[in-house]
């Protein structure tokens, strides 16, 4: 039988030969990490890497000092050196135990903090390397093996001293983490194109509503003056069904329920109930209806119907129900624009659990085009919506292009 040979699937034409297996604790050391907390944040000479800015803030590179918080102390500390890795030990999910962000700058007053394991790789490891290995799926497996405790979870140095580790030598190394380095450059890019057109849609619907840009018909006249009117008179509310939550089952009838909308969007009902269901057609929700949370913690949150089959309504959801003489698109971009938010955070009270009825929202009071206008706004923001669609999904597939290459050029 011929043996395995240690060598990663996906692999550029200049290198050969076999990988080696290394352990964690041979290729570097730990350095010293404080226990800084975010009451410690302020003013200060330091910097500090927080393990919940590793979670869900930092990039994976951090280039510069700008993007982290001070923190006020009087003390000499030991700062973190450019090529150091900071690895989070502590988490309420395995998803962000051990997530690791690499500190590429010179700039000398940042400090490793609280549930921050510091290491530092020896002169023929390359620290790119070493980051990019810790999105692998053999870190991840060994993170999750390693993790212990029950609320929160925590990952100690002994545990993370076994980690196994398989290395080329330092030039293919270096290929290969400045390989990754440039693909997360070219998403981080992206990301910026679709902040931009994101701004640039809200920018215009906030003067389109502000009625500081207007739309003319075709002889370049302007449409007739806009009309306060309530909510109500182009959409009424049809409130959600009490579906019991005891009688979910795991296939039947889609259920929408508050936790499906996702990004103002509801690609599928992720409740089922049983194939009998004798309620009134009202609660049915077709292709681009428009829902709202109505309570809980996301009260307010708009949400269009993306799909071809119909689904039910639970529930804490309202459906808008609208008129002839009104134009959903338009109602749409309305429900998402800041001027809505604000009328609906009004009729919320403060400290209660956030509530509101088919009245409330009603009852708000809008400045309304006329149809052809509303048309015609409808129509931009879906374009505006189509381009932002096709970019996040850009970013989706050099994302998802990521994971393959590491999930194939590391062992």
């Amino acid at each position: 039988m011929m043996s395995k040979q240690n060598v990663p699937e996906l692999r550029f034409p200049e290198f050969s030969g076999e990988w080696r297996e290394h352990t964690w604790k041979d290729i570097g050391e730990y350095k010293k990490s404080y226990s800084f907390s975010r009451a410690h944040e302020g003013e200060g000479l330091y910097r500090h890497i927080h393990y919940g800015d590793i979670h869900s803030k930092l990039p994976s590179i951090i280039k510069s000092s700008e993007i982290l918080p001070r923190i006020s102390t009087s003390d000499d500390l030991e700062t973190v050196l450019q090529g150091d890795i900071l690895i989070a030990d502590a988490s309420e999910d395995y998803k962000d135990l051990g997530k690791t962000v690499l500190v590429k700058t010179q700039e000398s007053e940042i400090v490793s903090g609280l549930h921050t394991i510091r290491f530092r790789p020896i002169n023929n490891i390359d620290s790119t390397f070493l980051l990019y290995f810790t999105k692998s799926i053999s870190y991840r497996k060994f993170i999750t093996k390693m993790g212990t405790g029950v609320s929160v979870l925590g990952l100690s140095k002994t545990n993370l001293a076994k980690l196994k580790i398989n290395l080329p030598e330092i030039e293919e190394q270096k290929k290969i983490g400045e390989f990754f380095r440039k693909l997360d450059r070219l998403i981080e890019l992206e990301e910026k194109k679709l902040e931009l057109l994101e701004e640039q849609k809200k920018g215009y619907m906030q003067k389109i509503f502000s009625q500081e840009l207007r739309f003319k018909d075709e002889d370049g006249n302007d449409y007739p003056e806009w009309e306060e009117k309530k909510l109500v008179n182009i959409s009424k509310i049809q409130n959600g069904y009490a579906f019991k939550s005891s009688k979910f089952k795991e296939k039947g009838n889609r259920i929408i329920r508050i936790s499906d909308i996702q990004n103002n969007m509801i690609t599928n009902g992720t409740a089922f109930y049983p194939l009998e269901i004798n309620i009134s057609s009202l609660f049915k929700v077709e292709k681009n209806d428009i829902l709202i949370a109505m309570s809980g913690a996301t009260t307010g949150k708009v949400g269009k119907y993306t799909m071809k089959e119909p689904s039910y309504l639970n529930q804490r959801l309202g459906k808008f129900v609208v008129t002839k003489d009104a134009d959903r698109e338009f109602l749409f971009t309305y429900l998402l624009t800041d001027l809505f938010h604000k009328k609906l955070n009004g009729l919320l009270i403060a400290g209660a659990q956030p509530n509101l009825s088919s009245k409330d929202i009603e009852s708000i009071k809008l400045f309304v085009p006329s149809i052809i206008e509303q048309v015609k706004i409808g129509k931009l923001s879906n374009n505006f919506h189509h381009i932002i669609q096709k970019q996040t999904k850009k970013i989706e597939i050099l994302k998802t292009k990521k994971r393959g290459f590491i999930n194939k050029m590391f062992i």
